[in-house]
């Protein structure tokens, strides 16, 4: 063999090398999905903290691992769908309990839950068994400083996105498009504890609780599940929607909750406080310092109710502080001959401090009071000033 040939040899070995290193980082060509589910996986792994996925679409058949000072960063057509059977979530953060995941930021992209070609009841990712009914698509635990930014979320199994044991998040410019062909598919589902966030511009209609700040389904992750200090603002639901924002509190405690500008038209409630426990005899519903500013929005019942008022206290709430409700607009169509009182206290509610103030509605049909407080409710101290039902 020549010597030439001999200085050959090292050189087309580490050509080799690089061609297949290159290969398993080259992202698909063309317009068909590939389960490429390893190549984004080796992207957010490559330690860069500001890691692109490019335009294409993608298949994800195993839940995809995000790590602390992480900026995931989507292109405006990366398309990302759960494969068939994969049921499991298709993003969550890398956990290190008892360590906090740190400064993670995802933005842009489609997120497909592929609902359709999952199957809830066989989960093959069971991190977050108990957390919530399984499928949900994009899940978060013992998070802080967190960023969801600019994603379409479309046709999740059960919710968008879990947040538990979050602090210091923001979740915004989010658009949801769902199938509405499953059950429990929330949009953002936050449970306790979780503190200092804020939800805002969200748009789409959901198959169940467009947020839902539910303290007591942290207890699967938590010994301390409150929830506080969160805003939420700038729900736009359409005419499609469910509920927009679901307050659940038994034993831990749901305060200091800012929601604005609600809009849509909703077939169970634009906001309800509830406690869905079992027990009649328990001590249910610690809120307090929860202030409703701003909804815009009607019944689309055109006959009878659901879910009593448009903005409504479950029956059985018993520690409930100061709750203040204002600049209601209340606008059914005029074939919507339902039920539905605008704002309704349930029986056996105890609340401490109750504001109702500039609240209108117009509903056709039979007269209907715009507020209904049960007898047997109690409130300690309540306000009510501009109040009117118009033609």
């Amino acid at each position: 063999m020549t010597y030439d040939l001999l200085l050959l040899i090292p050189l087309v070995l580490t050509m080799a090398a690089i061609a297949s290193s290159s290969s398993a980082r080259t992202p698909p060509t063309g317009d068909a999905f590939e389960d490429k589910t390893d190549w984004l996986q080796s992207l957010l792994d490559s330690g860069e903290g500001i890691v692109r996925f490019p335009d294409g679409r993608f298949h994800v058949s195993k839940a995809l691992q995000i790590s602390d000072g992480t900026r995931l960063i989507c292109g405006p057509k990366t398309h990302l769908r759960l494969a068939d059977g994969a049921n499991c979530p298709m993003i969550k953060n890398r956990e290190k309990r008892p360590q906090l995941t740190r400064g993670v930021t995802i933005e842009g992209g489609l997120w497909d839950g592929n609902n359709l070609g999952q199957q809830r009841d066989q989960p093959k990712d069971k991190t977050f068994a108990g957390a919530g009914p399984g499928g949900e698509l994009m899940c978060f635990t013992f998070m802080e400083d967190f960023t969801l930014r600019d994603v379409t979320i479309k046709d999740p199994e059960s919710y968008a996105v879990m947040l538990t044991g979050v602090e210091r998040f923001t979740v915004e410019n989010v658009t949801f498009d769902f199938n509405m062909k499953r059950p429990n598919m929330d949009g953002i589902h936050v449970n306790g504890y979780a503190r200092h966030g804020m939800i805002r511009n969200l748009k789409g209609s959901t198959n169940d609780d467009m947020v839902a700040l539910n303290s007591d389904e942290g207890f699967w992750a938590c010994e301390q599940a409150d929830i506080e200090n969160i805003t939420i603002e700038g729900l736009y639901n359409g005419a499609r929607g469910f509920t927009g924002v679901r307050l659940l509190s038994r034993q831990a405690a749901v305060r200091n909750i800012v929601i604005r500008n609600i809009f849509g038209s909703f077939s169970h409630n634009a906001i309800n406080f509830t406690h869905w426990g079992k027990d009649p005899e328990a001590e249910y519903g610690h809120f307090d310092g929860i202030l409703i500013d701003g909804v815009f929005a009607a019944s689309s019942l055109k006959k009878g109710q659901i879910q009593h008022g448009l903005i409504w206290f479950q029956e059985g709430l018993r520690h409930i502080g100061r709750v203040t409700i204002q600049n209601v607009v209340r606008t059914d169509e005029p074939d919507a001959l339902n039920d539905v009182p605008t704002i309704e206290v349930h029986r056996n509610v105890h609340i401490a401090s109750l504001v109702i103030r500039d609240v209108v509605q117009r509903v056709p049909g039979k007269k209907k009071p715009a507020v209904v407080i049960h007898p047997e409710a109690r409130i300690g101290d309540l306000k009510t000033d501009g109040v009117l039902t118009l033609d």
